[in-house]
């Protein structure tokens, strides 16, 4: 078998892994997690996932400013279908992560508001990200400069590829 297919199969098997590496939860994350937060946020964190945790940084505080946003804002935020976004929030509500209130002169719309353990969480979750980040800038620093430029093409490259159904189209890459 030609040498420059073995790779391009072994680039997308290890794709396929580090995505599921990442994907999954961590107990390692949560555990830490656990340890910025108060334990009424802790309750609430054992009984949320991943996809919650970015639903919570979307969502503003209830800070005085008056900011809110509804669920059709947060699924736009965050990329998520409305559906999920709307289950979810309702696991946020009833976990004491996050309260619905109604914008004045609008008994319609529903708007969402963190409370205190869900700004906590919240805290918690972009400190966790900030450890990442400052973990993977160590591991990615023992590689050179056209090293990372090579990965920085590949990755760039990647999410730009289109996709129709299950099919890549790299002829549609300019």
């Amino acid at each position: 078998m030609d040498t420059k297919m073995m790779a391009i199969e072994r680039i997308g098997e290890l794709v396929a892994a580090v995505t599921a590496r990442f994907a999954d939860e961590d107990p390692d994350e949560q555990a830490w997690m656990r340890d910025q937060c108060s334990p009424a946020a802790q309750r609430i964190l054992a009984e949320i996932g991943v996809s919650a945790l970015h639903l919570l940084d979307a969502i503003p505080a209830d800070d005085g400013t008056g900011a809110s946003v509804n669920i059709v804002g947060l699924s736009r935020a965050t990329g998520m279908p409305k559906g999920t976004v709307s289950k979810t929030v309702q696991r946020l509500v009833t976990s004491g992560a996050v309260a619905r209130h109604q914008i004045p002169d609008n008994r319609k719309e529903v708007h969402l508001r963190l409370t205190e353990p869900g700004e906590e969480i919240r805290r918690a979750h972009r400190s966790l990200h900030e450890e990442m980040g400052n973990g993977l800038a160590a591991f990615m620093g023992r590689y050179s400069a056209a090293d990372l430029e090579v990965i920085t093409r590949v990755l760039d490259d990647l999410l730009r590829l289109p996709r129709e159904g299950l099919r890549f189209r790299p002829d549609l890459l300019a």
